[in-house]
């Protein structure tokens, strides 16, 4: 997929912008605070749905406006289509919006698309940012997006499964909250009858995420131990641990005890018969777990245990990271995480993702660029910076000669091609 134009409406400083992009490598620059990374990040919500820098729809919206709207046009180069992708947010007051509460619209060659799983994956993008290093050394949300993102972009249908989830878990917690820290033998009965309803659905539901982060972050670590080990130059050794309820991954072990069976469980190709029992074992240990938390749960009135408190623990060299690491590693760990990234979607979907670099080559050496850019292939790019003449001088020597590169200029919310 190759994005032909980005159109903003009240997105972040822009009112207005309709902007032709070329097919290859779009360079963004201008002084500090003028809108640069604003466009990178129209360009990954409209691709994604999601911001590298808030989770609020309501910040990207233009200060003293009711709604943003962010449209790539693109073309599949496979099909020979054209493709107009919109995501659109409208708050409460907004004149757009007949409705009485906030609500995000999601559009694909003018029809809705109600679902979030039904819209992303069809435009994938992958974005190296600054913020990227919370990867390493940031709290487990980060890596959890990080995670969850990649998944829903090669299989769709876990983004479904990630909001019935955390349905689930909301549920639950305000069915503990009812109980007001009481557990006792006046209302036993009447807690495990209602609680037994949830912690069933959510240990199937579950089982079913834990088994696609589990089967991810295996093929996650064995593809960032390659692109790590290129750019240490041998080095160090980077692996990737998921670490979800405690004991889970002895359920894994117990039914993928050979090389082989852990390789057809990573590839998808393992039988539907090992796959259900890995399943079955997982909801019964889940289950388990959950009424061994109900009492501590009631008194606290949140879900102690499940999925939402996932993590991946990044290790160099068999230490944590977070823990035992330079700002040079981290960044590093970082990049070989997001070249994974990259990696995976191309293979899953058989199209190169469009590739977002936010004011990134500034904080790279010479050998992390190399690194970042031989894992690029055939990807269009757009990239951030502060300096027309660093990427002229050092970018372009690191692509092919061939690759013809657009520049913009961004100057407070106006952008100037050439």
């Amino acid at each position: 997929m190759i994005i032909e134009n980005i159109s903003l409406t009240n997105f972040r400083n822009y009112g207005r912008l309709d902007m032709e992009v070329g097919p290859s490598v779009n360079v963004i620059y201008g002084n500090n605070a003028q809108g640069k990374t604003n466009i990178i990040e129209a360009v990954n919500v409209g691709s994604s749905v999601t911001s590298h820098r808030t989770s609020k729809d309501r910040e990207m919206i233009k200060f003293g406006e009711r709604e943003y709207i962010v449209s790539l046009k693109c073309r599949d180069e496979v099909y020979s289509s054209d493709n107009l992708f919109s995501v659109a947010f409208y708050d409460e007051k907004s004149e757009f919006n007949s409705r009485p509460a906030a609500r995000r619209v999601l559009m694909q060659n003018g029809i809705e698309i109600p679902r979030i799983s039904g819209y992303i994956g069809a435009c994938n993008t992958v974005i190296f940012a600054p913020e990227d290093l919370n990867l390493v050394k940031g709290a487990p949300v980060f890596r959890r997006k990080y995670l969850n993102l990649l998944i829903s972009k090669v299989s769709p249908s876990y983004y479904d499964l990630l909001g019935r989830a955390k349905r689930i878990i909301e549920q639950k917690n305000t069915c503990l909250k009812s109980f007001r820290g009481r557990f006792d033998a006046s209302n036993k009965a009447d807690v495990d009858m209602k609680l037994d309803y949830w912690d069933f659905s959510l240990a199937e539901l579950s089982a079913e995420l834990i088994i696609y982060r589990y089967r991810y972050c295996l093929l996650i670590s064995r593809k960032a131990a390659a692109h790590h080990s290129v750019i240490s130059d041998g080095k160090e050794s980077l692996s990737v641990k998921y670490c979800s309820v405690t004991g889970s991954e002895g359920v894994f072990e117990r039914f993928l005890n050979s090389d082989v069976l852990t390789l057809q469980f990573i590839d998808g190709t393992i039988s539907d018969d090992i796959l259900a029992r890995i399943k079955e074992s997982l909801t019964d240990f889940l289950l388990e777990k959950l009424r061994n938390a109900r009492s501590y749960d009631v008194e606290k009135g949140v879900s102690s245990v499940g999925v939402h408190r996932d993590d991946i623990e990044i290790l160099l060299s068999g230490l944590p990271m977070r823990q035992f690491s330079s700002q040079g590693q981290q960044r590093s760990a970082s990049l070989s995480l997001k070249l994974t990234e990259l990696e995976i979607i191309r293979e899953r979907t058989r199209s190169s993702p469009i590739l977002l670099l936010d004011d990134v080559f500034s904080e790279l050496d010479e050998g992390r660029r190399i690194s970042l850019l031989s894992g690029v292939g055939s990807s269009q790019i757009f990239i951030t910076c502060t300096d027309r003449s660093f990427v002229e001088n050092q970018f372009s020597g690191l692509v092919r000669s061939d690759i013809e590169t657009s520049f913009f200029r961004v100057e407070n919310g106006v952008v100037y091609h050439g």
